[in-house]
Order: C-alpha cells, then structure tokens, then sequence
C-alpha cells in the first residue's frame, strides 16, 4: 500500500494552501476590476443623463480640442526619447486634471477621463508607430514595448484604486496615475485628515509612491 511520510504530506499540504491563495487573490483583483469597471460605466451615464445641453456641448467640444492635442503628440519629432515622448503626455493630463476652471465643471469627472483616455490613445499610437517602424533601432523597439506594456499596467492601477476608493464612502474620484507621482480628485465638498488618511493607505498600498509625491484635490 503506498503512503506518505508525513514531512512529505505537509509539505503538500502547504503548496496547495499556496497556489490556493494565489489562485483566490487572482480571482478577487479580476472582480474588482470587472466591478470598479462596470461602476464606472454606470456612473458615467448617470452623470451623462444630469448635464444640460450646455454641458454636453461641452464635453464634445472639450473632445474635439483633444484630437487636435493628439495629432501635436503624434507630429513629435523623431529623435525625441521614448521618455520624453511619454512625460509630455502626462504633463498634459496632469495639467487639465489640476486645472482651477475644470475642477469647478459639472461634468468634471466625464470629461478628464474622456481626457486622460484620448492623450494615452494618442500616445500609444505614438509608440506603436515606433514599434512598427522598420527603421527603428532594436534597442528603441524595446523601450517602447515596454512603455505601452507600462501604460497598461498604470491604467490598472488606476481603476483598481479608484475601485477601492469609492468602496470606502466615495461618491465619485478620478485617479492619475505615473512612475514618480498619483493625482486624485474626489467628490467631497470637504476633505477631512481621516479621509486623507484612507486615501494615502490605499494608494501606497496599491503602488510604491510616497506620500510627499501624492496630491489629493476635491472637487464639489
């Protein structure tokens, strides 16, 4: 009859208990995300639903400034680094989702993810102009793989924390997420230190980012 040693049966036992819990978390993040995702949707159309004509006529102006924004992003010149190209792009973002006079729009939070969405499409393309350009360098190819592979991976981030944030009492936030710093922006009409503490445990949870280089702004 074959048995196991008991160190053996252990051992076994805590592999499973491992890969069990690996499997678990996986599972969790995806429903997160799935959830954050599908509430995000959902809320975007009941704002849409709320703004008057002037606001709509608005947001489609605000998206036809963007194409334009894009096309200036896509005319960059060649011999700009990867980096650059990328650190234009988020200045741009960060600059709108900072700005006193979008800040005090009704439609704030539709119209900066329109935003932040359109200049990461833009940029994207960008680099994947580089990628498939037969005349870049293999050194070049990479870092630009790599940089759309780190735009994913920053837009996850993003939805997953403002997932979290909204699930500890937030009606509405916008996050922004880049290597070196995180903008966010929630719907309070005022931020206690209690609420500023819950949203620094969640993003230095999330990320590797420092409370000196996180910026939390409210928008009423």
């Amino acid at each position: 009859m074959f048995t196991i040693k008991k160190p053996a049966f252990i051992l076994l036992l805590i592999v499973l208990l491992v890969f069990t819990g690996y499997i678990n978390h996986n599972l969790t993040q995806q429903a997160l995300l799935k959830a954050s995702n599908d509430y995000q949707k959902h809320e975007e159309m009941e704002l849409a639903k709320g703004i008057d004509v002037d606001d709509k006529e608005l947001v489609e102006a605000i998206s036809e400034g963007e194409e334009k924004e894009d096309i200036e992003i896509l005319d960059t010149k060649a011999n700009v680094g990867i980096d650059e190209i990328a650190e234009e792009t988020n200045a741009q973002i960060g600059k709108t989702i900072s700005k006193e006079d979008s800040l005090t729009s009704k439609s704030y939070f539709i119209e900066q993810r329109l935003s932040r969405d359109k200049l990461r499409a833009g940029l994207i393309d960008r680099l994947n102009e580089i990628v498939n350009n037969e005349n870049t360098n293999d050194g070049v190819r990479t870092e630009a793989q790599k940089k759309i592979m780190n735009i994913g991976d920053i837009s996850e981030k993003e939805l997953t924390i403002e997932g979290l944030i909204k699930a500890k009492g937030f009606e509405e936030v916008l996050v922004f997420l880049t290597d070196e710093n995180a903008k966010v922006v929630v719907l309070k009409d005022e931020l206690s230190e209690q609420d500023v503490v819950k949203i620094l445990d969640i993003i230095m949870a999330e990320t590797d980012l420092d409370t000196s280089n996180i910026k939390i702004m409210k928008k009423n």
